[in-house]
């Protein structure tokens, strides 16, 4: 990888608007049941019958986020890739945002990006590095698999009442450095 990394100043990119665009031919697919001694989770990859497009807009720096620093990649003045990272007084790192424009994909971007946030947990003694991202989102899950992320949670009724069969909960992924 030939792109340097900078901190991002919070002045200068607060309010920043990044639109995620990606697409989906498999979801990881969620069944809960209730047994006799309490309930079960299955999350199995499955093959969609047609490609999925995801699309929605985040912004970097919001307010509600605490102790928060975000590092970027910047080529001609735009910047094309970001992950933003806070702590909490729980001692955890949160990753916010992780978002690599579609041209720069594959070329190493997002691996150096989460090693600056795995780098930040250490310095500040954070006890786990977690995320949200959606069931639907396969990519982003088999990227943060291959950087040692697991699940520790979901919440399977976050949007609608229907998110397990839409196959969009939000899944909790941390990592324990």
């Amino acid at each position: 990888m030939d792109h340097k990394i900078q901190e991002l100043d919070k002045k200068k990119w607060q309010g920043y608007e990044i639109m995620f665009c990606d697409y989906a031919d498999s979801v990881y697919s969620m069944e809960i049941l209730r047994e006799d001694n309490g309930f079960s989770v299955r999350i199995v990859k499955k093959p969609l019958e047609t490609r999925r497009e995801i699309k929605y807009p985040n912004k970097l720096f919001e307010p509600w986020l605490n102790n928060v620093k975000a590092w970027g990649v910047i080529e001609n003045e735009q910047l094309i890739a970001v992950i933003e990272t806070a702590v909490g007084n729980d001692n955890r790192l949160y990753i916010s945002e992780l978002w690599v424009d579609e041209k720069y994909r594959r070329q190493g971007i997002a691996t150096a990006l989460m090693n600056m946030a795995k780098k930040r947990a250490i310095e500040e003694k954070c006890r786990v590095i977690f995320l949200e991202t959606r069931s639907c989102n396969e990519h982003a899950i088999d990227f943060y698999i291959s950087q040692g992320f697991t699940l520790i949670g979901f919440d399977s009724c976050a949007f609608s009442n229907e998110d397990i069969n839409r196959d969009n909960v939000p899944l909790k992924l941390g990592y324990f450095p």
